[in-house]
Order: C-alpha cells, then structure tokens, then sequence
C-alpha cells in the first residue's frame, strides 16, 4: 500500500509539473529515481466477432407480451410470436350468494395494448386454447419455450377472432378519447358456468369450500382455471405489444329496486394477468440461421433473437510487467435509412458468455467487471464501452491461473475470453440509478462492422510500467 501510495503522489505531481512553466522542467526526473519512474504506453489490439443464435438465452417471462407475425422484407426472417398467460384471483367474494341459475350470461377475454409494429390494416386471427398444464413458479422459461408442453394440440380452440391492430368498427371519437385499445374475444360460457359452479362447491358435510379456490391466484390455478394460450394462426405483417389480459365472467343478480320490486342486475367478475401470475411468450422465427452464417459483419435482433458473440485479446493487452490502465472498445453500425438506424436497440449490455444466463435469472446489474452497459450515440451511429479494462485483468487472471494447473483448461473453458452484446431495458430510481435489467423484447435490429470475416474490431489501450 505504501508503494502504491507513492506511486500515486508520483503521477499527481508529474501531472502538476507539466502544467508549469519552463524553469520547472525536469524537476520531476530529478528526485524521482531512475527505476521507479512510470512509462506509459498506448496499444491497439483487435478483437473479432461473429451473429450467435440467442436460442434459450432469452427469458420469456415478462410483463408484456407480443402476438403477431411479421416477415422481414430485406432478410426474409419470419418471426411469430404467441404467448402462454395465467390469471389472478385475490379475492374470496369474487360472486354474490344470489347469482340467478348460478350461470354466467358471457365469458370474455380482452387482449389490451397500446403499441404494435407493422400494418395497421393487416387482418390477423388468433386462435385460444386452454392450458393442461400450469407455469410453475421458480422455474425458468425462455422464448423457445413449447407451447405444445402446456395444452392439448389435438383439441379444438375455445375461440377464434380475426381482429386489426386498429378496430375500425369504432368511431374516431371514441378511438381518440379515452378508449383503451383492445382485441375482445368471446368464450364458452363453459368457461365461466365452471367458475361460478366452483365458487358454490361444498363438501359432503354440506360446508362450502368453493371460497377458499378464490382466495388467492395459486388456489384459483391449480383448482379451477390454469390459464390459456393464445396462438397466431393467421396474417402476416403485424406485431402487437400486449400489456394486460382481462378475463371477465359476466353474471345476473337479483336487487331490491327503490320501490322495493326485485329487478336484475348485470355484473362482471374479471380475473387479470398481473405480477401475481406467470406468462411467457413463444417466439418461433424462420431464417435466421442464414443471417447468422453470414461472416462480413455481425446482427443484433430482438427479440427474433440474434445477438453478437466477441471474442477479446485478452493476452495481446495485458503483458507482462504492465499494468493495464483503461481498455476502449467500439461497435460501429452500418449506416440505414440516410444516416440514422432508428430501430437500433437503445441499450446494450456487454456480459461474458458464460455468465448469460445466470445475470438475468439473479437479476443481476452491471458490475464495471464482468458487465457493462451503454447506450447507442445517434450522432455516431455507434455503441461505446469506454473502459473495459477490469474485464480484460479477469479474463488474464483466470486464463494465468487456469492453465498453471490444467494444460486443457483453455479447451474444457472455451467460453473465458467471450462476451455477448444484449439489447436490454434498464428501470431508474428517482436519482437515475439503473436498479434493473431486463431483456428489451421490443422490435430492433442493428447491423454491426465485424465478424468473422470482416472488419476487426479495434480495442485502444493505455498501459504504464516501471523502467527497467
């Protein structure tokens, strides 16, 4: 420590020499012996890339949900996208004692939104199917997930809507007033009879149980509804980003009037998608195995799911006797539309390969070690990470140590000097703190220059050492 210390008082006052006038010149050289002066030194080392699959790195459990399709006019990718939901159930007094014929009069999905990408006027149909088979709490889903594992493919849909991202069977002043954009879909009232039906249930004592699977949404799910899935069966060009569900199961009661005469009123129970409950999105996409063979530049696309795999020098920046200062590496992108991308992803995160999956399941933050996150600069069209210096010390670290005792160690850890570039959404504190990190599942595609076969990707560095 006290070494360092003079060492950092050393670099202070060189600083401060440099910035006097001539008769100060050399003082520094002067008291400063020969072999503890600090030489510093600037190097460019070249770091390569290549498109990787992201497969199961992307979880599909998340707030929104996307359905839709929509083909890729320039690289002919499909990507499809339908979505497994649960619902919630918090309250024990969801139906009134004096439901008439303890029937439902409708049973009602809305699907609400208020963004899609693509045509407003493409027809699209969904298809909804109840679920066999519940999303289990804890476990970890991704978007290769396979919905065929949570409903029956034999079985015919509960429903099937053919819908518009823009309803236009509503009126202008109604769609820009305070409409909340939603596609409604009738179901059997099958669906909601089993409700209420469920809520009078009582035991062979003639005591009522039915409360009790209302009570909170794990009751509900595993005794009464475990949810749908609903599945893009039709139409191509429109991708709709939905927030909330909302199953209602519409009934009829008997009130007193202010004349005192029975009179029937019509309510709703509705059951939401929510925090409380699981869903996960299925996303299926088509051609992009070709995008990833392609070695003269690299992807970025989200959520169809490519991502960029970099492969660090590690051991040309550290070397021997030097200590690495700061490290700078930039992911340039291909100019599109004039000199603007304006579907690049606005965040990303540089992760190591191997740590992928565990920093979203621990919802981890950017350490400034083995993570990094930035943000794209418009005005050059790029993605700068300015100082990766500690993630270059631990990939050495790691590599020295490693193959001091294991000559295959380098072979069994091919992963050690490789990161993945991540789209991400980042959440903020009220003091612009980043506080969470979750997969950006939005539509954006970027371009890179790299790959396996092009452009090498330079990494800037500044290292200092004693003289010798």
């Amino acid at each position: 420590m006290k070494k360092l210390s003079y060492i950092l008082s050393v670099i202070t006052f060189l600083f401060i020499s440099t910035g006097c006038d001539d008769n100060t010149e050399g003082i520094g050289n002067s008291i400063v012996p020969e072999k503890d002066l600090i030489k510093a030194s600037t190097d460019t080392c070249y770091a390569t890339s290549k498109t990787i699959l992201a497969n199961d790195a992307i979880l599909a459990n998340t707030n929104d949900v996307y359905l839709g399709q929509y083909t890729d006019e320039e690289s002919g990718t499909i990507f499809n996208s339908s979505f497994i939901t649960q619902f919630a159930s918090s309250d024990s007094m969801m139906f009134p004692e004096n439901v008439i014929g303890k029937c439902a009069k409708y049973t009602t999905l809305r699907l609400y939104f208020d963004e899609y990408f693509g045509d407003s006027l493409n027809t699209m149909q969904c298809e909804i199917y109840e679920l066999d088979n519940i999303l289990v709490e804890g476990e970890p889903y991704y978007t290769n997930i396979n919905p065929a594992d949570f409903y029956d493919e034999e079985k015919e849909p509960l429903a099937t809507k053919t819908f518009n991202a823009i309803d236009f069977t509503k009126h202008d002043t109604i769609l820009n007033g305070d409409y909340t954009r939603h596609i409604e879909i009738a179901l059997p009232n099958s669906i909601g009879n089993r409700f209420i039906e469920k809520f009078y249930e009582t035991d062979s004592n003639g005591d009522s149980i039915g409360r009790r699977y209302f009570a909170n949404s794990e009751a509900f799910i595993n005794n009464i509804f475990k949810g749908i899935y609903v599945k893009c069966s039709h139409g191509d060009g429109t991708v709709i980003k939905i927030y909330r569900s909302r199953l209602d199961v519409g009934f009829e009661r008997y009130i007193k009037s202010s004349t005192g005469k029975d009179s029937v009123q019509l309510l709703s129970a509705p059951f939401y998608s929510s925090k409380e409950v699981l869903q996960a999105n299925s996303f299926d996409t088509k051609g992009l195995e070709k995008l990833a063979e392609e070695k003269e530049h690299t992807y970025i696309k989200t959520p169809a799911g490519l991502f960029t795999e970099v492969t660090l020098p590690v051991l040309e920046t550290i070397k021997d006797g030097a200590t690495l200062n700061t490290a700078k590496i930039v992911f340039t992108a291909y100019k599109e539309d004039g000199n603007k991308n304006p579907n690049a992803p606005s965040s990303l995160l540089m992760v190591r390969k191997k740590d992928t999956h565990r920093f979203f399941l621990k919802n981890e933050l950017n350490d400034g070690k083995s993570s990094y996150l930035t943000v794209f600069n418009k005005n050059n069209n790029r993605y700068e990470f300015n100082n990766i210096a500690n993630l270059l010390r631990i990939c050495y670290e790691e590599y020295m140590e490693g193959t001091a005792s294991d000559p295959d160690w380098e072979t069994k850890n091919p992963d050690w000097n490789k990161v993945v570039l991540i789209p991400v959404r980042t959440s903020e504190d009220s003091n612009g703190y980043v506080v969470k990190i979750t997969h950006d599942t939005d539509i954006k595609s970027i371009k890179l220059r790299g790959g396996e076969e092009g452009y090498k990707i330079p990494v800037e560095t500044i290292s200092s050492k004693f003289n010798d």
